[in-house]
């Protein structure tokens, strides 16, 4: 027991960045071990020689004591020969061989940083960058594993005596922290006039001052952060509102705020426990929370500030600040809108030289490269667990560890996910790396950028797909690009039933290994029978799927117009209507809209167009069948005359749940309102029993059998009265649900699913 030998220690996990090598250092000077700890590849490699005992004492204490930022994800130990060693050291970082890499992503600052940067007397004194060995940027400066100074964009900053003499210290917080620096070596802020054309400010306080003049005076200011630019503007300002709008291209989709305080966040949102510590958390993603503007008002706070465009939905999007910068500036005014600096539907900008199109006002920007544009996550908390709705900055690219991975994962995989809000997958053993988000692959600029992050991450994760998966939809252009990737390569391609692959996605998020019903609704998705689906229950086991019930088919208008015209979709439910019901359909589930049909019939009947829309839809002309809850919701919003037209992707049946959520607080106050909060229970009370028929069917088939795991996903999920309702009834009868956590229930979950599926059958 006490016999010297010599272990090799593999760590898995977050372990680089995040001040993991000079952490072990420390514990092995406490405990008075001798060996080595290095980066090799993604991961770290202690060699030590001593007792197996004291091993075991000093391994454990790495798990418990292990820096906050860090996971551990696998340990692996091997006696090599007997080495002897002198002392402790850290040693340069190696290549590495093919284990999984794992890079840690962007971390916001951290307490002892922000404290720094007030402390007048610390020599970071507000410096826009401060960081150290737990926080900074990570993913966005990355060019190679290991993660080390020179692989990264902090390579063009070479570090002044005072940093460099920080940064071999092993007792200094900043020891091997890649992204140190200080007010001489550091990146500076730096002023471009754009449409502003006043005398340009120099330093740090001249440059933020100004920014925030402008922006008290209804400007826009092009804003260089961790992950690319952002735009932002005083959202009480309708002037300064309307011109962001005018510069995106974005109608009314309502915008992010961010916020200097949590403190400050409560002044206008309701924050529950869980969502104060996800704010506060080191990826700082956006989390909708619902608003009290009303209260507000009633109240007389804040008179004179418009509050017009946050009271577009019953929710803000609500954040901190991630880097110094940002409070810096946040100090000067606050709350801001803070959102990607692009054109509605085209890539957020990253670049120095691409950014002055855009026309803001000024820009506020540094010379330390961005090498991945990566966005901020968006989240909410659902049945209090935090819920992904965009995974992205602070999350991308740590993978999810699959258990269906490790049995079953043997070969690399690349899940080339769906054609809307996109996100792709890169699967190695039981590590899935999801990429950040894309969002629609509809143009040329986000296919180019989509085809260079795959060939990036490939080659900084050392991953070679063995196996392609992607959509069975004939149209999308990430199934055309899955096609060639797999011919180009000689490889086997999979195509996974878009719904299938939602509920995949919460499979291998839980690991679910029995008989799954998979209750998946959305907006629209390729069935198996050349039908669009979207009202789906699904039976699944490992790789299989059944499809066991469905939303009743209904003829709707096709075309991409009739997405976002909800009007066709309303018109189509009224022509339904008229038709003799069918008796045959087992497996179809159907709700009772008549009232609310009734409700909205003869206003949307006399349209001018709307003749011409019941003569084809009578015809048959240009009309898909379509079992799309998405399209009722839509049709819902409609018939009750709340929203008509989708201005952004949703946003009618985001605005029928409003008026739900009206109704609970308010009944009997708006019809339409009630009508909307009933709509809602009849959709709960419809999976309620489309899961208890299909239960009730398995059992019959088999009397050992009792089918109790559901899982809910899909991008109608996102609805939180529906989603909390459906869990409440659900756990009632006896039922387990599932849902989607670390990626989204909409389509940036579906190269998870595919990737699922994808390991039963390589």
């Amino acid at each position: 027991m006490n016999e010297l030998h010599t272990e090799k220690i593999k760590l898995w996990g977050i372990v680089q960045g995040v001040g993991f090598r000079p952490f072990v250092a420390k514990v092995a000077e406490k405990l008075r071990m001798k060996g080595t700890v290095l980066n090799i590849g993604g991961l770290v490699e202690i060699t030590v020689t001593d007792s197996e005992q004291r091993i075991e004492h000093f391994i454990e204490t790495i798990k418990r004591e292990k820096p906050g930022p860090s996971e551990i994800v696998h340990v692996k130990r091997t006696v090599i020969e007997f080495e002897n060693f002198n002392s402790f050291e850290i040693i340069g970082s190696g290549d590495g061989d093919d284990e999984a890499a794992m890079i840690p992503a962007d971390l916001a600052i951290c307490p002892h940083c922000l404290d720094e940067l007030y402390d007048e007397s610390n020599p970071r004194y507000m410096h826009p960058f401060i960081s150290c060995m737990v926080c900074g940027p990570r993913y966005t400066i990355i060019d190679r594993i290991p993660y080390d100074r020179d692989n990264t964009t902090m390579v063009d900053f070479p570090m002044c005596d005072f940093c460099e003499k920080e940064y071999t210290d092993l007792h200094d917080r900043r020891h091997h922290a890649q992204t140190i620096s200080c007010h001489d070596c550091g990146p500076q802020l730096l002023w471009k006039s754009g449409i502003y054309k006043g005398k340009a400010p120099v330093t740090d306080d001249e440059i933020l001052d100004k920014a925030s003049e402008i922006l008290k005076n209804d400007g826009v200011i092009a804003f260089k952060c961790v992950g690319g630019y952002n735009l932002t503007a005083n959202p009480f300002s309708a002037k300064a509102v309307k011109k962001l709008r005018d510069l995106k291209g974005r109608e009314s989709k309502p915008f992010a705020l961010m916020f200097r305080s949590i403190e400050e966040i409560r002044g206008y949102c309701h924050v529950n426990n869980v969502e104060a510590n996800l704010l506060s958390s080191s990826a700082r993603p956006i989390i909708l929370l619902e608003h009290r503007l009303q209260e507000i008002k009633n109240s007389h706070q804040h008179e004179g500030k418009d509050f017009s465009d946050l009271e577009k939905s019953r929710f803000i999007g609500s954040f901190l600040p991630s880097f110094a910068a940002q409070y810096m500036l946040l100090d000067r005014i606050s709350p801001l809108i803070f959102t990607s600096a692009n054109i509605s539907d085209m890539p957020m900008i990253k670049d120095d030289d691409a950014i002055e199109s855009i026309g803001a006002d000024a820009i506020i920007y540094n010379k330390r490269r961005i090498q991945i544009r990566v966005d901020d996550s968006v989240t909410r908390v659902i049945d209090n667990h935090p819920q992904m709705i965009r995974r992205s900055k602070g999350y991308a690219p740590v993978p999810l560890y699959l258990e269906a991975g490790s049995a079953l994962g043997k070969r690399s995989i690349f899940a080339a996910g769906a054609q809307l809000k996109n996100s792709f997958s890169l699967s190695k053993g039981p590590f899935a790396y999801m990429s950040q988000y894309f969002g629609d692959m509809d143009t040329e600029e986000n296919r180019t950028i989509y085809a260079e992050n795959i060939r990036r991450m490939k080659e900084l994760f050392r991953i070679t797909p063995e196996v392609v998966v992607c959509d069975m939809h004939p149209l999308y252009s990430t199934t055309a690009f899955a096609e060639k990737y797999a011919a180009d390569n000689n490889l086997p391609l999979i195509k996974v039933q878009h719904h299938h692959a939602h509920v995949a996605s919460v499979m291998a998020e839980n690991n679910l290994r029995d008989k799954v019903i998979g209750v998946c609704f959305d907006g629209t998705g390729y069935g198996t029978d050349g039908c669009i689906w979207g009202g789906e229950f699904l039976l699944c086991c490992g790789g299989n799927m059944t499809r066991a019930a469905h939303l009743k088919y209904v003829d709707m208008i096709g075309g991409d117009s009739s997405m976002k015209d909800s009007r066709k979709s309303a018109l189509s439910y009224i022509y339904s209507s008229s038709l003799p019901a069918s008796t045959d359909d087992s497996d179809v589930l159907t709700v009772d809209i008549s009232d609310i049909i009734s409700f909205g019939r003869d206003r949307l009947l006399s349209d001018p167009d709307a003749p011409v829309i019941m003569s084809a839809l009578k015809n048959r002309i240009n009309t898909v069948r379509s079992s799309s809850m998405g399209r009722l919701f839509d049709a819902v919003s409609a018939l009750l005359g709340i929203k008509s037209y989708n201005d952004y992707e949703g946003q009618c049946a985001i605005m029928l749940e409003d008026a739900a959520a009206f109704a609970k607080a308010n009944p009997g106050v708006r019809p339409e309102a009630d009508l909307a909060l009933s709509f809602h229970e009849r959709i709960i009370d419809l999976i309620l029993e489309g899961c208890i028929r299909i239960r009730n069917s398995e059992e019959k088939k088999d009397g050992n059998s009792k089918v109790n795991q559901v899982a809910l996903t899909g991008g109608t999920f996102q609805n939180k009265i529906l989603m909390e309702g459906v869990l409440e009834k659900l756990r009632n009868e006896g039922f387990e649900p599932f849902y989607n956590i670390s990626v989204s229930p909409n389509d940036g979950g579906i190269a998870l699913g595919q990737a699922f599926v994808g390991m039963h059958y390589i």
